[in-house]
């Protein structure tokens, strides 16, 4: 099973499914910084590393890691 979607506004990218676990920001969320930084996504994606306790943000160019949740 794939763990990315095309993205419904852009054919030619992917947006990450929800694959971990549920929350109610919608954010998936992965096991590892490395399965965070999903391929081909869209300005904006965020994702979640439980590795980390971070979130990556995607501003268009590269992913971004966020401050420390905790």
């Amino acid at each position: 099973m794939s763990r990315y979607q095309a993205d419904p506004n852009n054919s030619k990218k992917q947006v990450p499914k929800q694959t971990d676990s549920q929350n109610s920001a919608g954010i998936a969320v992965f096991a590892t910084d490395a399965l965070a930084q999903v391929p081909n996504p869209v300005a904006g994606t965020m994702t979640y590393s439980q590795e980390s306790d971070k979130i990556f943000i995607y501003n268009g160019t590269a992913w971004v890691k966020t401050a420390a949740l905790s």
